[in-house]
């Protein structure tokens, strides 16, 4: 049977699957009307650059040749280059699913052997930033997904694009016209470089340099620019893609200067763990590994491993010796209490916590404790301890931010809070993530109020373009948002989040009738003279293949529109 051929391009586009994937690989538009979202194929500009003016303004690395396009994917050379080009004006000419099993991402083998090393040439301290930032990008991706990066210091002293015994390597360049740019999975081993110019180390906030990592470890999973979807001039790269998850103007993989939403550090967001997971499978689901950390005081006597620091708390270790590489401790003869916190970038739903104490001295009392937007709030309230590790279940919060206020130190020394890991859970499935979101209409005005708000894993009660759905203007109630989720759910609980500047006055929850074979919505949940921002709805086991919350009346203040921001969906 013949093969269709693939060029490299080709090849390399079609693994460039993002997450919100960078969605994954898609342009989205959004306009006032029912249904799912779709690809803008309008064009992207009104002049057109010939290939050769093309070619001279697109920088080319002087040692390698390879050429950076939309500022860190590499093309090999002029040909690959030249398929790109022409991609550009061929919306739709690829998918990924159009070339099968020849994705270009990495095999059930590969994905779990990522080995790298990281170049000496960094030099001392840099290069001892460049191992730590790249372990925690790393974490965040493998609490997402089933994979495993692997770094091997053994080759560190050899790390070259020519070294057989990793599959990439990181090495620094300088004064280049990037701050880093990585590879995809198809590259070649001479192309499977990370390279980070010095720029990298100067200040980047509000981005860190563990951020960056986390966007360049997205490319080298097989995910490209989320921004590439939103179809904005000079961003754009190309309509070749397929989508795993609806836009996200929040995603690790999209750039902030292309009207991203992440105007913080890079972290991966709900959409990107969907798609990465889709792509790879579940990882270990530890929350608290995307996201960054910072304390009250540290304890610092010296650098490298006599420094106490925070980042220690989310490193993915439990290992609880008391030293400089597994532990946080505070800062000597500052008052009590003192605290060290996490930052997750984004809000998620957390009802777990494991922390994780020193043997050499396990905090006696503290307070564990979520930002709910306005104050800490206590979820576990902890004296007299003893133990060196703590599973902490609690009704599930809304949170960005959790943090360990320590009272009291150990007995030996009791004015050191000491703590070694600190690890966020999730332990019911939201199901609605995983749903395919449509609308009757949807208001678009300076900003998409798009029906994949409501299922993206923002569980937000304001309001606004990036986190609500509401229905267009004009439109006759009642307007609705469903949620398809591709096959049978079973479940018994539904969570609701509207917008406390306008939460609808009334709404019905039904669900389609799988026993009809002419199929139907059927009422499961009433709601009237509502004021509630919030609210839960319980109901004994329903199963069904789709959800749709209708909207009988608005707000008190805007009658006309139904508003929505979040639904979540439980087994229990």
């Amino acid at each position: 049977m013949e093969r269709m051929q693939m060029s490299r391009t080709e090849s390399k586009r079609n693994i460039w699957v993002s997450a919100r994937l960078m969605a994954i690989l898609a342009s989205v538009g959004c306009g006032a009307g029912m249904a799912p979202e779709a690809p803008d194929e309008g064009p992207v500009g009104a002049h057109r650059l010939s290939f050769e003016e093309f070619e001279r303004s697109t920088y080319r690395e002087p040692e390698t040749g390879i050429y950076i396009v939309d500022g860190d994917m590499p093309m090999s050379d002029l040909e690959e280059l030249r398929e790109y080009y022409d991609g550009l004006s061929k919306p739709g000419a690829l998918t990924v699913h159009a070339v099968g099993s020849a994705n270009a991402v990495w095999n059930s083998t590969q994905k779990l052997n990522l080995t790298y090393c990281v170049s000496t040439g960094f030099g001392g301290s840099r290069h001892a930033r460049i191992v730590d930032a790249m372990a925690r990008a790393a974490n965040a991706w493998e609490s997402a997904a089933n994979i495993n990066f692997i770094h091997v210091p053994a080759e560190d002293s050899a790390c070259t694009a020519t070294n057989p015994n990793v599959v990439f390597d990181v090495r620094p360049v300088s004064g280049l016209g990037y701050v880093a740019r990585a590879f995809f999975p198809n590259d070649i081993r001479p192309y499977r470089n990370l390279l980070i110019d010095s720029s990298a180390f100067e200040n980047l906030a509000p981005q860190t340099l563990t951020g960056l990592l986390r966007h360049e470890l997205g490319h080298i999973l097989g995910l490209r620019h989320e921004s590439t979807r939103s179809g904005s001039g000079a961003c754009f790269e190309d309509s070749n893609w397929r989508a795993l998850t609806p836009y996200d103007s929040d995603s690790v993989m999209h750039s902030p200067q292309c009207m991203g939403a992440n105007t913080a550090d890079l972290h991966l967001t709900q959409r990107d763990r969907i798609g990465i997971r889709a792509l790879y499978g579940a990882g270990n689901g530890n929350l608290a590994l995307m996201g960054n950390s910072s304390a009250s005081s540290t304890y610092c006597y010296g650098p490298g491993s006599n420094c106490y620091s925070p980042d220690r708390v989310n490193d993915g270790s439990r290992d609880s010796t008391l030293n400089g590489h597994h532990s946080w401790t505070n800062a000597d003869n500052v008052g009590l209490p003192q605290w060290v916190q996490v930052d997750l970038g984004h809000p998620y739903v957390i009802n777990q916590a494991v922390v994780v104490g020193s043997s050499g001295g396990v905090p006696q009392s503290y307070l564990l404790e979520y930002w709910n937007g306005s104050a800490w709030v206590a979820t576990a309230n902890v004296a007299g301890n003893t133990q060196v590790q703590r599973t902490h279940d609690f009704a599930p919060v809304v949170t960005s931010r959790v943090r360990l206020l320590g009272r009291l130190g150990s007995a030996t020394q009791p004015g050191y809070v000491r703590v070694n890991e600190i690890e966020l859970y999730n332990t019911h499935e939201n199901l609605a993530l995983g749903a395919a979101a449509s609308a009757s209409s949807s208001f678009c005005s300076l900003g998409c109020y798009s029906p994949s708000r409501v299922n993206d894993g923002i569980p937000s009660l304001e309001l606004g373009p990036n986190t609500s759905w509401t229905n267009a203007a004009g439109a006759a109630l009642p307007q609705w948002v469903d949620l398809d989720f591709g096959g049978l759910r079973t479940f018994r609980r539904i969570e609701l989040y509207m917008s406390t500047s306008g939460a609808p006055q009334a709404l019905s929850i039904q669900v389609w009738n799988e026993l009809n074979v002419l199929g139907g919505w059927v009422t499961l949940h009433v709601v009237r003279d509502n004021v509630h921002a919030r609210t839960t709805h319980l109901s004994s086991a329903i199963t069904t293949s789709k959800l749709r919350i209708l909207g009988q009346l608005g707000s008190v203040e805007q009658p006309g529109y139904v508003r929505i921001n979040e639904v979540e969906v439980y087994e229990n």
